[in-house]
């Protein structure tokens, strides 16, 4: 084995160890956040029993398959979705770091996808966008977008083109439906926005982002939140 693929495999395994790592602290902000408590405020605990975690319960995917899914204290369910951010951020820090090593583009894409993913979470499991996770998610692609485009305008260009075409689907999804016009309680907004915060979109890009949400406006399903996450998180390495 090369000193190539030596350095590959370490990575790799740290990434393995590092990506659920974090996103063991992301669940901390997805539970917290909602209930107006920040992560460092208390030791971790049992949502049902109260009980401090110890460190065999903070493992993060092995515990919850360990005990089943289930507080170890009070027999308690553990909702999945708490390991599917683990392993979902497994996935993003291993795929992230074959796409772009271990530099300064990592850092940034792989803190905007945490952020997407915290974002969609909460979206999911409370209604509502969570505007503070949704402005750091925000920084990070812009950070991105910049030092790969080494300009601030391509950034500006995706953010103001899609948020007036977004705006004008809101309008007319209001005036079909004669409903009061209110855009920015619409979450797809945000979505769409923030995608084009992420990576270069180009006219038929834009159309099929477009095209994606006329279904989400009038079914308005909750599938729709994980799809939006999935092109958030996706779509950074494939066209960044």
């Amino acid at each position: 084995m090369g000193v190539m693929e030596t350095t590959t495999l370490i990575g790799l395994i740290f990434m393995a160890v590092l990506g659920p790592a974090v996103g063991n602290y992301a669940c901390s902000v997805v539970y917290r956040l909602p209930r107006g408590q920040t992560p460092f405020e208390r030791h971790p605990y049992c949502g049902h029993c109260g009980a401090d975690l110890q460190p065999k319960d903070l493992f993060p995917i092995l515990s919850w398959l360990s005990t089943r899914g289930r507080c170890r204290y009070c027999k308690g369910s553990i909702p999945v979705i708490y390991t599917v951010i683990e392993s979902v951020c497994l996935l993003v820090f291993v795929l992230y770091f074959l796409r772009f090593g271990m530099g300064e583009l990592f850092l940034l894409h792989t803190g905007f996808a945490v952020f997407a993913i915290i974002l969609t979470a909460i979206h999911w499991q409370q209604g509502w966008i969570a505007a503070s996770i949704w402005g750091y998610a925000a920084s990070f692609a812009i950070l991105a977008r910049t030092l790969a485009e080494d300009t601030i305008y391509g950034w500006v260009q995706s953010g103001v083109v899609m948020l007036v075409l977004a705006l004008l689907l809101a309008r007319l999804e209001a005036a079909l439906r004669r409903q009061p016009f209110m855009p920015f309680a619409t979450g797809w907004i945000w979505w769409l926005v923030l995608i084009a915060l992420a990576v270069p979109l180009s006219l038929p890009l834009y159309g099929w982002l477009l095209l994606m949400v006329l279904p989400v406006t009038l079914v308005k399903t909750r599938l729709a939140i994980p799809c939006f996450a999935a092109l958030a998180i996706c779509l950074p390495p494939l066209l960044g």
